[in-house]
């Protein structure tokens, strides 16, 4: 076992090469302006820190307390993509004016909180007038630092650890898991930074689709749900259950790792084509906004012929992927007759015996979907 195990070292290390590197914030802050330092912005309302927080970052710097190092990795076009300490050089940038949001606008900082060992900064500012407009502080307790404190802060050295180019594709969004396995992210909020990392376009993508409203009007989010991404989510599940084949999803062992597989595969697959598959989504959540707008995933009792309760993810998974795998079919139905036929359709789901028996509560998500799948293209087959 001991000469097994050095093999996988051995191999596992040859994947990942890595490099130290040091420099001042000021440095960072170039590189950053340059556009040689990606911090994505999409990250910002997910890693988001408090004042408090942001302020003890800026109260460790001048006190010279050793910041952990910020893990980058090295593209191949030269820019370092930071995979860890995101939020800790967006702050660092924001309190100095130089941080800019999705929309390329300035993210302005609000005057810093009194740190645990610096009262004196209640109401800091970098410079005067780099603050946020809407501070409910009174102008006569905000303070802008002295020239001698602002050089001090940008002299200050921040440590990098760089996976560099040569390393193994996989290597950078393993890392990203690992280093971030202890942050208080859903699993979607972390997969969708993975989608940034790899592929912002498909980010912004799945963002369109789970903001449409056609299809908020039929699933069913909380708004805690939604902070965490929840809605994107819904739309990865439906594209997953949608594509995947029956073989595959009767192996996909952690449903969190087989729907990041999915992903990954849908970036890189040549005959995924976004246009098709958006005029698909948009063609299965309009047919069940017309058919039962809100009530499509909600429990049905023939016992007064009525849908209630909570949103139901076997039943969005059985009924989704069934009109989306028999798309074909449902497109040569006309609209009013569509609907009812859907109307009928969702109340067999509910009457199945195999979705009777293998969905609901306590179920794992790798031993209920397959059967949902089933259960959807059996009875909207045509």
């Amino acid at each position: 076992m001991p000469q097994v195990l050095q093999e996988e070292i051995d191999e596992r290390s040859r994947e990942i090469h890595t490099d130290r590197y040091s420099m001042s914030i000021n440095e960072v802050v170039a590189m950053y302006q340059d556009g040689d330092l990606e911090v994505h912005p999409e990250f910002q309302r997910i890693f988001r820190w408090t004042i408090e927080q942001q302020s003890r970052l800026v109260e460790s710097v001048f006190l010279g307390i050793p910041i952990p190092p910020i893990f980058v990795a090295q593209r191949s076009d030269g820019v370092w993509d930071v995979v860890d300490g995101v939020q800790r050089l967006s702050t660092l940038f924001r309190f100095m004016g130089a941080l800019r949001d999705d929309k390329s606008e300035k993210d302005l900082p609000y005057p810093l909180a009194q740190g645990e060992y610096l009262k004196a900064l209640y109401g800091v500012v970098w410079e005067e007038g780099i603050q946020a407009p809407d501070t409910e502080l009174d102008p006569s307790l905000i303070s802008p630092l002295e020239e001698a404190q602002r050089r001090v802060f940008k002299r200050a050295r921040l440590d990098f650890q760089i996976v560099q180019k040569e390393s193994d594709d996989q290597a950078k969004y393993d890392l990203f898991q690992r280093l971030n396995s202890g942050t208080r992210l859903s699993e979607q909020e972390a997969r969708n930074c993975l989608a940034v990392m790899l592929d912002p376009t498909f980010s912004r993508w799945l963002e369109h689709l789970a903001s449409r409203e056609y299809y908020t009007n039929v699933v069913d989010i909380t708004e805690r749900k939604e902070q965490e991404s929840y809605g994107t989510e819904a739309v990865l599940r439906y594209l997953a259950c949608a594509r995947a084949s029956m073989r595959e999803l009767q192996d996909m062992g952690d449903f969190g790792e087989f729907l990041t597989d999915q992903m990954r595969s849908f970036m890189a697959d040549p005959t995924f084509v976004r246009e098709k598959e958006l005029e698909r989504f948009e063609f299965v959540f309009t047919s069940l906004r017309d058919a039962l707008a809100e009530k499509s995933f909600r429990r049905y009792y023939s016992d007064g012929d009525r849908f209630t309760g909570a949103f139901s993810v076997s039943a969005y998974e059985a009924v989704t992927s069934g009109i989306a795998r028999n798309y074909e079919f449902w497109r040569s139905v006309e609209g009013p007759e569509r609907s009812e036929m859907i109307r009928q359709r969702v109340k067999a789901v509910w009457q199945d015996s195999v979705f009777d028996t293998r969905s609901g509560g306590g179920k794992r998500a790798n031993r209920r979907i397959p059967y949902m799948v089933e259960v959807g293209e059996r009875i909207f087959r045509g």
